[in-house]
């Protein structure tokens, strides 16, 4: 499916953008991509047809190519970072001054308040909440941030949080996380993890249980507030989402 280079992408699920990049580390790593066993394997899929179901998706969105009747045929058009290139490009065009103008002299003020007014779509997930897995969060929702909210654009989405587990680090029930999406984490960073398929958003930290020391180094996912104790787990139950990276308030 060839697409027009003026039409913008249609934006990825997060298993879809999940998928597209195994695709893409493949091509990179061993120069061919990966077979429907591969990635059925690779995603603990029941079956070939979740495979092909997602390549189903990517191919109408313009982002992979399948040849017919042939193993390992699929051709990458686009990168799992097309489309939020595409929007950050598209959001930054800047606009041609008109000549004489003073008005569109730009100046380090004025400029500062320029990129605060520029806006960043991305995901919009749904909510950090108990029985909530990410994956099944609302899908081809956005929602806009300042464009300079963070210095680093890629890979971001936003979760709205329930509960009162973190609000001694001054996040409250209601309140937008801005996610980096990233799957380690280093002690004390705040992150959103996911537990046997719940989501929470947690202080992070790789350590023995001082109760349970002969279990050696566990997770401990520690909460900010004090009626409520750390959470202790083997490294193999917990998923790194990403790290917290900036919050929205509204009044």
């Amino acid at each position: 499916m060839k697409r027009n280079q003026q039409q913008p992408l249609p934006s990825l699920t997060a298993k879809e953008k999940s998928v597209l990049q195994f695709i893409e580390a493949e091509l990179l790593h061993k120069g061919i991509s990966p077979s429907y066993q591969e990635i059925c394997d690779h995603f603990g899929f029941a079956s070939f047809n979740s495979v092909q179901n997602y390549l189903k998706q990517l191919s109408q969105k313009g982002y992979v190519s399948i040849a017919q009747n042939q193993k390992r045929a699929i051709q990458l058009l686009h990168s799992a970072e097309a489309f939020q290139k595409d929007l950050i490009e598209r959001l930054q065009i800047p606009a041609e001054p008109s000549r004489g103008s003073l008005s569109n002299q730009s100046s380090p003020k004025n400029s500062a308040f320029d990129d605060h007014m520029k806006v960043l779509p991305i995901p919009f997930l749904g909510r950090v909440a108990a029985g909530a897995p990410i994956e099944r969060l609302t899908d081809n929702e956005f929602i806009d941030i300042p464009l300079n909210l963070v210095k680093n654009h890629k890979d971001l989405f936003a979760l709205k949080v329930e509960g009162d587990s973190m609000i001694e680090e001054g996040i409250f029930d209601g309140d937008t996380l801005v996610i980096q999406s990233q799957a380690t984490a280093r002690d004390g960073d705040l992150i959103v993890a996911s537990v046997e398929q719940e989501a929470t958003v947690k202080r992070f930290f790789h350590k023995a249980n001082p109760q349970t020391p002969e279990m050696g180094k566990l997770i401990e996912l520690r909460p900010a507030n004090k009626r409520l104790t750390s959470m202790w787990y083997q490294p193999q139950q917990v998923q790194i989402k990403g790290l917290v990276k900036a919050l929205l308030r509204s009044y």
